[in-house]
């Protein structure tokens, strides 16, 4: 059977625990122009509006009694968007200083029909710089926004318009120079989450693998590990779906330039490729359909020209 590939620009990484909270009615936040002598403040757009956030009941499903452990930082694949949206603009519960921009991820070359699908959006957290610079129009990344990052959290989403959900997602946790951990310490935290790694790769990855059942992948089977490794990059610049691998997550703990013991960063990034490929492959072209025949009913109500 056929695979697919898909590129996804992005950036990604870590926190180890939390949870959170967002319903399926979650609806886009509404945005405005700053006002006069107004500052930036909690979640803004790469191009300087304010977004009204509003942080209350956001739920995320809990995970299934005797599940495996499939959140990042409390957030789980099959979210609508928006919900993941808010989530990340709403660490703990609470609206942080953020930078949202979307949109700057390549499409699959598909027959959408012309629908307007929102597929990408990174976000940035952190605290604002005190007033808003001009674009750069050579480095769209809303991390550059930011006068401090916490995280930087990539979204991709499918589905039809207003109703797409998470099927990948990546997060990026730098550390402070001074405040980094040890690279022990960030590995036996992502032990402690996800448990012993299914296969550790080659540059330093930590790679969970399940099968479409939901079961690990076997110790033994080192072919279908490394195929199923490549689920999902870690810089959150590919990812591949495919029926034969389930749940992929992969983390990488980067080192500090003057310190190798110690932890700049951590990345972490998350796919269901078995639920994504189904979802492309078979789900997708019957929801498009039916939302064509859906508009074509409304528009039968047309009277359209007289002869």
């Amino acid at each position: 059977m056929t695979h697919a590939t898909k590129l996804v620009l992005a950036a990604a990484a870590l926190s180890l625990a939390g949870c959170g909270s967002g319903g399926d009615g979650a609806k886009p936040s509404e945005t405005r122009d700053l006002a006069a002598g107004e500052g930036p403040s909690g979640a803004m757009t790469y191009y300087g509006k304010k977004i009204e956030v509003d942080c209350d009941g956001i739920a995320i499903p809990p995970r299934a009694d005797g599940g495996a452990v499939d959140d990042l930082r409390g957030l789980r694949l099959g979210v609508p968007l928006d919900t993941a949206v808010r989530f990340a603009q709403c660490p703990d519960g609470k609206e942080a200083d953020s930078v949202m921009l979307e949109g700057d991820g390549p499409r699959l070359s598909r027959d959408e029909a012309g629908l307007k699908i929102r597929s990408f959006v990174r976000i940035a957290t952190g605290r604002h710089q005190a007033r808003w610079s001009s674009t750069d129009v050579l480095n769209y990344n809303p991390r550059n926004r930011l006068d401090t990052v916490d995280a930087e959290w990539s979204l991709y989403a499918d589905g039809m318009p207003g109703q797409e959900k998470l099927y990948a997602l990546w997060l990026t946790q730098p550390f402070a120079k001074g405040g980094e951990p040890t690279i022990a310490s960030q590995q036996a935290a992502l032990e402690k989450k996800y448990g012993k790694p299914s296969l550790n790769g080659d540059r330093g990855e930590m790679f969970w693998l399940r099968g479409p059942d939901g079961k690990p992948l076997p110790d033994f089977d080192r072919d279908k590990l490394r195929e199923c490794s490549a689920g999902i990059a870690i810089y959150g610049t590919q990812m591949n779906w495919r029926p034969d691998c389930g749940l992929t997550i992969v983390a990488l703990i980067e080192p500090a330039y003057d310190n190798p013991q110690l932890a700049q960063a951590v990345r972490v990034a998350m796919i269901d490729a078995a639920a994504y490929y189904d979802y492309e492959v078979n789900r997708f072209p019957r929801e498009r359909d039916a939302y064509r025949a859906s508009q074509a009913a409304a528009a039968g109500a047309n009277e359209g020209g007289k002869f």
